[in-house]
């Protein structure tokens, strides 16, 4: 059953193990199972699927380089002239040499894009970075900087394989709870009675009695007022 702490070990063994020229391929394998372990674990199949294809595109890689080597192109160059007898020559090895740079930037991209990837879904930034150095080292190996930008990739590699948690983090991670707010309480205010209209009032010619001053009777003894 595929667990991140098996990636966790995997990964950071493999990271170590590419330091060394005799055991860099066994690193890388270790690297491919931790991605794959990964993948697994977060349910998520292109993560080892982009690794996959940059170990592929890699390998291309590393085979044009040996077919560079082992045809005499280094020979061809100082010995035969641009256009070689008997070797690949100048021209050769430009030509060579620049389908090694394109296979190693294509693998840089399928890897940068699997680290990504990784990073959103365990939390670790040091995948991101790391993908990124891939990237910017492999588009500068043509000027030889490059190769110092990928042994800071190869370290933060590792670092970020022994950066891996035991446990996944929580779907959601990355966005913090939505906060609400209750409505503020409405003030109500005390009901006023309504206010009686005032009236005029008189008082009756012949009894005195106190009436409205509309009245034209008195209600007490009927008289009329005028």
């Amino acid at each position: 059953m595929a667990s991140l702490s098996s990636a966790k070990i995997l990964g950071g063994v493999g990271g170590i193990l590419v330091f060394f020229p005799v055991l860099s391929l066994v690193g890388w394998i270790l690297i491919l199972l931790a991605t794959k372990e990964i993948s697994e674990s977060v349910q998520d199949k292109t993560i080892f699927d982009d690794a996959l294809l940059a170990g592929i595109t890699a390998v291309i890689g590393a085979v044009v380089f040996g077919v560079f080597v082992f045809s005499g192109a280094i020979g061809g160059v100082f010995f035969i002239g641009p256009f070689g007898v008997g070797g690949v020559g100048f021209l050769g090895f430009l030509a060579i040499l620049g389908a090694f740079w394109v296979f190693t930037i294509i693998s840089a991209i399928f890897l940068k894009r699997s680290y990504e990837k990784i990073a959103q879904r365990l939390n670790v930034s040091a995948f991101a970075t790391t993908g990124l150095l891939y990237l910017i080292g492999a588009a500068l190996t043509i000027v030889l900087v490059g190769f110092l930008i990928l042994l800071i990739a190869l370290i933060f590699q590792v670092v970020a394989y022994f950066s891996i948690q035991d446990r996944p983090p929580a779907p959601g991670w990355s966005q913090p709870a939505p906060q609400t707010f209750a409505p503020a309480p409405v003030m109500q205010q005390p009901a006023i009675p309504p206010q009686q209209p005032s009236t005029d009032t008189k008082f009756c010619l012949k009894c005195g009695a106190k009436l409205p001053s509309v009245a034209v009777f008195c209600t007490s003894c009927g008289a009329k007022q005028s």
